[in-house]
């Protein structure tokens, strides 16, 4: 019998390989995915066909041990403690199971009337539970795993599927070759590249002679300064001496201000008579563990006694703050009334140096003055002079250059531009003589690139035609073999009369 390989490429006259569209490794998973695919679709549609794609486990004595690929368990057999005396278990739901071990319940599960469950995990639990080889169990579950004859997981040189009908084995050839059809389709594409122009250069003309012309420096005067505003002294307030600052009465530990006259007493420790920290404990060591009213208001009154001397030490050293406040705002109003006259004296002394300052600037500005006038008279004379000299310069420079312009256009200009236009003339000549070369070696070229341009055109349109065809072709092969398949499950869909 021919492989599923050539049975495939007689499907869609493909030929497939090793690095073709799709690939022989693609092609044993469309096989396999198709064995799976028209499994699931006939166990569903038709479920007393069911048995045709039936796979039984082997025999275990464990329980969990077995379970099936796919999930669905046609039947599960038990022995009933003798071997070979396989008894066929009912399946129950997970939530019986603690009846179905209850020998006092009606549902309790016996060697002869077994019972089997699904766990979450996909095994399958028997009960009563296998514990030896005569109680042994095993499963019929519909096969989900594509295999050979031999057992070996199922490719395309492999020409019979196990645990398959041979009569629903086209159904997974149909099923491989639309798919393979299909992976086909995925890889065409068309790339193809035109040939383009190339125009030539045209020559450049020639450029013509430049001069330049004298340069001449401006002149520049000097310049003066005047001085500076002189500064004025600042004014600080000084003497003011220190805050005051509010100090409270000392509280906590044995010798705080208001307690470090209190005597120890004699009964007790010490230290909790006369430590203020102390007596809020003490006080609830009366009131919470002795349970002793009188002495805990005894205690409390003496808190509240130490916090009235507190308040009286707390009043009498603010009376000591507020005295020390009075004094310093005296002498702070003493030192600003201080800074304000030495400020009056300074702003006094200010207006006396900014007149002199005054003063001397003028003074400074009208001998300023009176040098630079006759600065000025001076180098008026001398630019004068300068600038008289500088005219019989210009007019010498301007003879010269007139001169040298005429002898440019006599010898340069009129000898040099005529030979240039003979030239120029000429170079045009050659240069409308090479476009017209150029331009008929163009056209030529043009011409030659015009017709391999359209031979290209033309084997592109024919590829591109052939492609188009082919892949028209795989299209309705692939719509033809897709419609094959679903057609064979249509059929096999219960009609109504069926259902009722």
């Amino acid at each position: 019998m021919a492989t599923f390989e050539a049975r495939v490429e007689g499907l869609t006259g493909l030929s497939i390989d090793g690095s073709s569209s799709p690939t022989q490794d693609e092609l044993s998973e469309f096989l396999k995915d198709g064995v799976v695919d028209v499994t699931e679709r006939i166990t569903s549609l038709r479920p007393e066909q069911s048995g045709e794609f039936v796979r039984i486990s082997s025999a275990s004595s464990t329980q969990g041990a077995l379970a099936s690929d796919t999930g669905k368990v046609l039947s599960v057999l038990r022995e009933s403690g003798t071997n070979d005396d396989w008894r066929p278990a009912r399946r129950i739901s997970i939530d019986k199971q603690s009846r179905v071990t209850d020998s006092s319940s009606l549902e309790y599960a016996t060697a002869y009337h077994p019972v089997y469950m699904m766990s979450e995990d996909g095994a399958v639990l028997v009960f009563p539970a296998p514990t030896s080889s005569s109680t042994q169990y095993k499963i019929y579950y519909i096969n989900g795993s594509p295999v050979n004859l031999s057992g070996d997981a199922l490719d395309y040189q492999d020409s019979n599927i196990k645990y398959f009908p041979e009569s629903k084995v086209y159904l997974v050839l149909l099923y491989a070759a639309y798919q393979s059809l299909l992976n086909n389709l995925s890889s065409y594409s068309i790339s193809q590249t035109i040939p383009s122009l190339t125009l030539p250069a045209a020559p450049v003309p020639p450029s013509a002679p430049s001069f330049s012309t004298p340069t001449i420096s401006p002149i520049t005067v000097g310049s003066a300064t005047v001085g500076t505003m002189p500064d004025i002294d600042s004014t600080t307030i000084s003497n003011v001496g220190t805050p005051p600052t509010y100090t409270a009465p000392k509280v906590g530990g044995a010798t705080e201000e208001l307690t470090a006259s209190i005597e120890a007493a004699t009964a007790g420790e010490a230290t909790d008579k006369y430590d203020f920290s102390r007596w809020f404990d003490l006080a609830a060591d009366y009131i919470e563990d002795e349970e002793d009213v009188e002495l805990a208001t005894a205690q409390l009154q003496k808190i509240r006694a130490y916090i009235e001397s507190y308040s009286t030490q707390m009043q009498s050293n603010l009376n000591t703050f507020n005295k020390e406040d009075k004094e310093y705002q005296a002498k702070l109003q003493e030192a600003i009334q201080q800074a304000q006259i030495n400020a009056q004296k300074a702003t006094q002394q200010a207006q006396i140096d900014a007149s002199k300052v005054t003063t001397d600037a003028q003074i400074e500005a009208a001998e300023k003055q009176q040098e630079s006038a006759l600065l000025l008279q001076k180098e008026n004379q001398e630019y004068a002079a300068n600038l008289q000299k500088y005219s019989g310069e210009v007019g010498a420079y301007q003879a010269e250059v007139n001169a040298k312009v005429q002898e440019w256009v006599n010898e340069e200009w009129t000898q040099k531009f005529q030979k240039y236009t003979s030239d120029y003339a000429s170079k045009l000549q050659t240069y409308a003589s090479d476009i017209q070369n150029e331009s008929l070696r163009f056209d030529k070229d043009i011409q030659k690139e015009a017709q391999a341009h359209a031979a290209a055109i033309n084997e592109v349109a024919a590829e591109i035609q052939l492609d188009t065809s082919e892949y028209n072709w795989m299209s309705q092969r692939y719509a033809a073999l897709k419609g094959q398949y679903d057609q064979a499950f249509g059929l096999m869909a219960p009609r109504e009369s069926e259902k009722n």
